[in-house]
């Protein structure tokens, strides 16, 4: 008989708050989370007792699930079904992080102070009344903000422009973490880092999973929520003045967050068609999806329908990427045609204002052949996250054709 296994000191298990037949529990470890089942659970806390003997791990287990297994199938169950990271002798695990550097700014206890001044603003009352109000006065101002858009940025407005819109990432986060307060769940630090080249805000709402549903839809769209309310101030601003860096401001934040609401990517927008679906690993569930509507070709009956939001969820995604795609061709091929006039322009500018030694006219010179190769960079950076994405997905499509082609 195998050894009996132990398991890692700070197991946190409580109830999963949400509706269905089948229960299942929450399972928290050095802030990540499992969902398991309750056969799962009773061996969980039966190992967690530190059994010395086979017959003590018997007697635990039919203690917490009333069914009697011997203590060999327990401990094989234990090392089929149970994560690998919860066990005393694996490795700490490395989370993934997104950020090419990242550093928290708010530590908890500070984000604590200003989300319990803030919680007041999710009151569902008020919350319905602050978003009518927004949707009224950002109808009257939209129009006119995209039209400010397309007219010229100046390199000062511009850079206001940038300081702006990255506070507003701040309160996005801000609404985020405020809505877990208001629910009375526990948030951590909120920080600041690079995505790749872009900057980005990012708040830890990761024990919003004890949450209930359309609780944790609340926090998904807390974000957004925050955005709003700092709009309906901007809006009367920019009605009132007219004031172009305004609606410009209008316009940029506008379009962060119908950004952040896509779907595709796992922004709010996912999350929030998850909590609201009941639909986990979304991107996992619509490659296994595909793999079973293949399996006819393979001479093999097709298992039965999956939810039908998922399979809208898996058209929307093919939709969505074959338009980003068609956008980043359109802006390689437009950038191609004007890019190097641009630099050729700007660079020239800079050598005669560097050659008269006129260091103002060197320094705007200078800033706006940085800003010539912002977009370049981005739009370079956005192919490359779109081609790693595509690979993933196809690598995963491939992976989940095989399991379904050979599965027992």
């Amino acid at each position: 008989m195998a050894a009996i296994p132990t398991l890692k000191e700070g197991i946190r298990i409580s109830p999963y708050r949400e509706a269905g037949a089948a229960q299942r529990f929450l399972l928290e470890l050095d802030n990540r989370h499992f969902l398991i089942t309750a056969k799962s659970r009773a061996l969980i806390e039966a190992l967690l007792t530190a059994p010395a003997t086979p017959d003590q791990l018997e007697r635990q287990y039919l203690q917490r699930s009333g069914a009697a297994l011997p203590a060999d199938e327990l401990i094989a169950l234990a090392a089929a079904t149970l994560p690998a990271a919860l066990f005393s002798d694996a490795a700490p695990a490395a989370r993934g992080n997104p950020f090419t550097i990242s550093i928290d700014l708010l530590s908890p206890w500070y984000a604590g102070l200003l989300t319990g001044r803030l919680a007041w603003l999710f009151k569902p009352s008020l919350a319905w009344s602050l978003v009518a109000i927004f949707a009224v006065l950002h109808g009257c101002v939209l129009p006119a903000a995209m039209h400010a858009a397309h007219e010229g940025w100046s390199g000062s407005g511009g850079t206001r422009l940038v300081a702006l819109l990255l506070l507003s990432g701040l309160i996005h986060e801000l609404g985020h973490t405020t809505a877990c307060r208001y629910f009375n769940c526990p948030h951590g630090a909120i920080g600041f880092g690079l995505y790749v080249i872009f900057p980005a805000w990012y708040a830890d709402v990761s024990k919003a999973w004890r949450l209930q549903r359309r609780q944790r839809a609340v926090v998904d769209l807390g974000g957004v929520y925050f955005q709003a309310l700092m709009l309906i101030g901007v809006d009367l601003y920019a009605l009132a003045s007219g004031s172009p860096d305004a609606l410009k401001l209008i316009w940029l934040v506008t379009f962060t967050m119908l950004f952040t609401l896509n779907p595709v990517f796992k922004f709010d927008g996912y999350w929030l068609l998850s909590d609201l679906s009941g639909l986990h690993n979304l991107h996992r569930q619509v490659r296994q999806a595909s793999a079973e509507m293949l399996m006819p070709l393979f001479g093999r009956a097709r298992p039965g329908a999956r939810s039908p939001v998922l399979y809208a969820y898996g058209l929307l995604s093919g939709a969505y990427m074959l338009y980003f795609a068609s956008f980043l061709v359109t802006e390689v091929r437009r950038l191609a045609r004007t890019l190097p006039d641009a630099l050729a322009d700007s660079l020239q500018q800079l050598g005669a204002a560097a050659g008269a030694a006129r260091l103002a006219d060197a320094g705007w010179s200078a800033w706006r052949l940085l800003g010539d190769l912002l977009w370049p960079l981005v739009i370079v950076s956005a192919c490359v996250m779109l081609a790693m994405k595509t690979l993933r997905a196809l690598a995963g499509l491939r992976s989940a054709v095989v399991h379904a082609r050979f599965a027992a």
